[in-house]
């Protein structure tokens, strides 16, 4: 079921290890290890919003003309906007949005139940009554964004003009069967151990998510067109935690269980799913699960290029973009 290399996983588990020991010499002083967010730090541009009744800071960006039309860009799990800012080249035709999810990069860090996968429209709701309060908005997601933009287009269908998928995980428990999905980088008891405790400290996070950046020197999943040689991914800050939140929600007794596609036949408008060549959730993924649940998909695909394909071919995926989006016809 999974595609997974031997060797990477024990050089995986050693930089865990390695990091652990590090974490353990410096636990006094993190916030040199790791950023501050928005809540620590005030000089970090910032909105507050409220889901699932709670106020949190979220740091943002903005790139364009506030007139043009609302592009929302929103970045994949263990990762944070800075590796999608590239896509700012969009701004020539759109007002661009990125920012760091509740939980993730420099935005202020949340319980698990705020992180819970139900919560997540309501945040990118929460900005788009923001930014974009009149007018539906264009948005693009990537890795479990997309998974999350996917629910926002059927739960907020009058929201969104046009979406962009790319590589999302499955959206149901069945599209899973034949790749698999599991945090390798920690162990069960590690994220039992974490899950446990419901309101982690400050302190708590800033160590989870240090030890989390081994997860982007490693090749924990099989992602990449060259395992041994994995595209970079710059980040400012890990989400470690919601990570753990996400994945383990759609687990039930170390098995899948989940169904999230109700409603994705309402959305009435145009759907891109981008797939790659090389990872396993890419084209020919998208293609067979997820292009039939939408009344109006079509699927990009990227050659030369794995799950890091902003990193790996991103002429290509703005080309696509562009051939997409309507504000470029």
């Amino acid at each position: 079921m999974h595609n997974y290399f031997p060797e990477i996983k024990r050089r995986s588990l050693y930089i865990v290890l390695l990091l652990s020991v590090l974490s353990c010499n410096k636990s006094d002083d993190f916030n040199a290890l790791v950023p501050a967010t928005a809540d620590q730090n005030p000089d970090l541009l910032s909105v507050e919003i409220n889901v699932a009744g709670h106020n949190r800071l979220v740091h943002y960006q903005t790139f364009g003309d506030p007139e043009n039309p609302v592009l929302f860009i929103l970045h994949g799990s263990a990762s944070d906007m800075r590796a999608y800012l590239p896509l700012q080249i969009l701004s020539d035709k759109y007002h661009v949005v990125f920012w760091d999810m509740r939980g993730n990069g420099l935005s202020e860090r949340c319980t698990a139940e705020e992180l819970a996968i139900k919560e997540m429209p309501n945040e990118i709701e929460a900005m788009k009554k923001i930014f974009s309060p009149e007018e539906p908005v264009s948005i693009l997601g990537h890795s479990w964004s997309a998974f999350f933009v996917a629910r926002y287009i059927a739960e907020y269908p009058n929201s969104v003009k046009q979406a962009v998928l790319i590589e999302p995980n499955g959206l149901k428990d069945a599209f899973m069967e034949d790749v698999g999905m599991a945090l390798n980088l920690f162990t069960e008891g590690y994220m039992d151990m974490m899950l446990t405790n419901k309101y982690l400290t400050a302190k708590d996070q800033e160590m989870l998510d240090y030890q989390a950046q081994a997860m982007l020197l490693s090749g924990v999943r099989n992602f990449y067109c060259d395992p041994e040689n994995q595209p970079e991914w710059p980040i400012w800050r890990v989400g470690a935690y919601a990570l753990i939140v996400w994945e383990k929600s759609l687990l039930q007794n170390g098995r899948f269980s989940f169904d999230y596609t109700e409603g994705l036949d309402v959305f009435p408008g145009e759907v891109l799913l981008v797939g790659t060549e090389c990872s396993p959730i890419g084209y020919d993924f998208q293609a067979e699960y997820h292009q039939p649940l939408f009344q109006h998909a079509e699927v990009l695909r990227i050659e030369n290029s794995g799950h890091r394909l902003l990193t790996e071919n991103f002429d290509a995926l703005i080309d696509g973009l562009k051939d997409f989006l309507v504000e470029y016809e």
